[in-house]
């Protein structure tokens, strides 16, 4: 359980880092950042849903995490990169 822990802080200190990547690159303004930090939190809970489902033995509990909150945190995701590709490619015509 403690490998969990420490592979969800090691993906949340790379998701920050991606996101301070993502503004030097991006002018993104607050709705970016909510969907940024919506996103990365459902995939962050994804997984530890997921695995600590899997280490009580509810393996369909786990599958429907994955599949729940995973999927919701992905099209948050898309949808917040598809705003700041439209956004950005606005300001550079």
């Amino acid at each position: 359980m403690g490998l969990m822990w420490f592979t969800v802080g090691l993906i949340t200190g790379l998701s920050v880092l991606a996101a301070i990547g993502l503004h030097k690159r991006f002018d993104i303004d607050w709705r970016g950042w909510i969907g940024l930090a919506l996103g990365e939190f459902l995939i962050l809970f994804c997984i530890a849903w997921s695995t600590a489902s899997v280490f009580e033995g509810v393996p369909r509990a786990a599958s429907m995490g994955l599949l729940m909150f995973g999927g919701a945190g992905l099209i948050v995701l898309v949808l917040t990169w598809r705003l700041l590709i439209q956004k950005n490619a606005r300001s550079a015509a």
